[in-house]
């Protein structure tokens, strides 16, 4: 048996192994098309480590190849792609409009989006968590779909800009009579019916831009009253500004008429929340914020990490770049996400679905 094919069943073996936990047997195992050689740049996020260790088991099978890496957050991803800087830009958030009006202008063709990973379930931070909405255990309020959450978050709007489109669009229009103001509205009887609902969030960042790609259709109309905070412990919140996250679910657990959204990882340290169900719309069930749901995509704002490229309309895509991506949605790539701890693999359809957009 050659060196290749060893590490191959060494890598399948392992991820066998790792398999029952998430169906990861379900998911295609590597197998190279082509002996590849050359460099891969890549730039934008490690990723929690996760970006390098692909690279490196990616080596043990593809010799041929080096990786250069320039890794400092998702916020230079598009920079690197736009420059030429990178064949590969990683990143755990969806593009911004200036971002996709930067690659456009350039290139008259929007950037690829391959998507390669799961966010976080319960992480304190990083990851790209996945938003959870709560309110306090007071409230007896236990479930919403994605359009009375738009109701309550929302405003009135013209229209939006949709994930990786610089294209302002009418579909997701609404009026005024769409606003969800009171509890009442949302059925809660007694004291409740005619109190105001007050909302709280997050300042503009990645995670804010997915709530408003997810509930309000691409629009960044919020309600009023909509309260706005930082990630608490990253650059951005300044100590004891009183504006980090930690503060807001501390105020929002002390507000019996408040409502919010973070990660499950940051409400862990707060007593008295209470994370709400969702459903898609009327139709669809409600579902609760089980790390299962989250990885099945099954729970309606499940976030993904992408692999953004600079692939021009008809073009094929770069081998090396091919392979290595075939590589990260592969039963072996996905069972080295699983083991590394930050993200959640893809489900199988997923994972199929990404690997046509390669071809």
């Amino acid at each position: 048996m050659s060196k290749t094919l060893a590490t191959l069943a060494a890598l399948a073996l392992a991820a066998n192994s790792y398999a029952t936990e998430w169906d990861l047997g379900a998911l295609p195992s590597y197998q190279p098309e082509q002996k590849v050689t050359g460099t891969i740049r890549v730039g934008g996020a490690r990723m929690s480590g996760l970006v390098v260790i692909w690279e490196k088991d990616f080596q043990k099978v593809q010799p041929g190849v080096q990786f250069t890496n320039e890794l400092p957050s998702s916020d230079v991803a598009f920079g690197y792609l736009e420059t030429g800087a990178a064949d590969i830009a990683a990143s755990g958030r969806e593009p911004a409009l200036e971002e996709i009006l930067g690659f456009s202008e350039k290139f008259s063709y929007n950037a690829t989006p391959i998507i390669v990973g799961t966010g976080a379930w319960k992480l304190p931070g990083g990851s790209s968590w996945s938003p959870v909405v709560f309110v306090s255990k007071e409230n007896p309020l236990e479930r919403l779909t994605m359009g009375q959450l738009d109701g309550i978050f929302g405003a009135e709007r013209t229209g939006g800009y949709e994930e990786n489109s610089c294209v302002y669009v009418a579909r997701n229009a609404r009026g005024p009579e769409g606003n969800i103001r009171t509890w009442g509205q949302l059925g809660l009887t007694g004291e409740w019916a005619d109190k105001s609902i007050q909302t709280y969030g997050y300042a503009q960042t990645g995670m804010r831009h997915f709530f408003e790609l997810k509930v309000f259709g691409g629009g960044d109309k919020w309600n009023p009253n909509y309260r706005e905070y930082v990630e608490t412990g990253t650059k951005m919140v300044a100590d004891g500004s009183g504006l980090g996250s930690h503060d807001m679910l501390v105020a929002l657990a002390h507000d019996k008429y408040g409502i919010g959204w973070s990660g499950l990882g940051h409400a862990a340290s707060v007593e008295g929340l209470k994370p709400i169900s969702l459903a898609r719309d009327e139709q669809s069930p409600y579902v609760d914020t089980s790390e299962k749901n989250f990885q099945s995509h099954s729970y309606p704002l499940s976030r993904v990490v992408f692999m953004y490229l600079n692939r021009p309309p008809g073009a094929a895509v770069d081998p090396k770049v091919r392979e290595f991506l075939r590589f990260i949605l592969s039963r072996e790539g996905q069972c080295i996400l699983s083991h590394n701890g930050a993200h959640l693999p893809l489900p199988a359809e997923m994972v199929i679905e990404q690997r046509k957009r390669l071809d």
